[in-house]
C-alpha cells in the first residue's frame, strides 16, 4: 500500500469509526486499522487502569487471551508509564521487552512500535502497539499514522477505562 493510500485509509476509517456505537466493534476495527495502516502482522490496544497500576489488552489481534501487565513492565507498560512513543527494531535485544506473552501465545515478536493514547486530563489512557512490520522495520511515517489514530481514539479509550472502573465498583480511573 502506497503512503498516500495509507493516509487515505486512516482518514476515511477514522471518519467511519466516529459513528460506531458498540465499543467492542470499535476496538476491533481500530486494531484492524492500525495493523493495516502500519503494515503490521498484529496490533494490540491496551487500556491503562491507573487505580490498579496495570494495563490490559482491550483487543489483541489473533490472541485468544487477555494480556495484563503492571504499568512499566514490557514495552507497552513502559509507554503507559512514560508517555513516550517507542520504536524497537529488535524486540529481543531490548531489556524492556517482556517475553512472557510470546511464550504463552507461541508468537515470535520481531519489532514493535507502540504509541501512547492520551486522555483529556493529560494522562495515558491507552497504548496502541503494533508488531512485526511486514518486510522490514517500522518507519517514521508508521509512527506518525499511529499517533494520528491514537489522538482520534483517545476519547473512546478514556470512556472504556471509566466504564471498566465503574463496573468493578472503583472510583475515577
Amino acid at each position: 500500500m502506497a503512503l498516500d493510500d495509507r493516509e487515505t485509509l486512516v482518514l476515511v476509517t477514522l471518519g467511519h469509526l466516529q459513528f460506531e456505537k458498540d465499543r467492542h466493534t470499535y476496538l476491533e476495527r481500530l486494531v484492524d486499522l492500525c495493523s493495516r495502516a502500519s503494515d503490521a502482522e498484529r496490533c494490540t490496544v491496551y487500556v491503562v487502569d491507573h487505580s490498579r497500576a496495570e494495563i490490559h489488552s482491550a483487543v489483541a489481534q489473533r490472541v485468544g487471551l487477555e494480556i495484563r501487565l503492571p504499568i512499566g513492565r514490557g514495552l507497552a507498560g513502559h509507554v503507559a508509564s512514560t508517555g513516550e512513543t517507542i520504536n524497537v527494531p529488535d524486540a529481543y535485544a531490548d531489556a524492556r521487552f517482556d517475553r512472557s506473552v510470546d511464550r504463552v501465545t507461541g508468537f515470535r515478536t520481531v519489532n514493535i512500535l507502540a504509541v501512547p493514547v492520551w486522555g483529556q486530563d493529560g494522562r495515558t489512557v491507552g497504548v496502541i502497539q503494533v508488531l512485526n512490520k511486514r518486510g522490514g522495520t517500522f518507519e517514521r511515517h508508521d509512527q506518525m499514522l499511529l499517533e494520528r489514530i491514537a489522538e482520534a481514539c483517545g476519547p473512546v479509550l478514556e470512556q472504556v477505562a471509566m466504564h471498566e472502573t465503574r463496573a468493578r465498583g472503583g472510583g475515577t480511573p
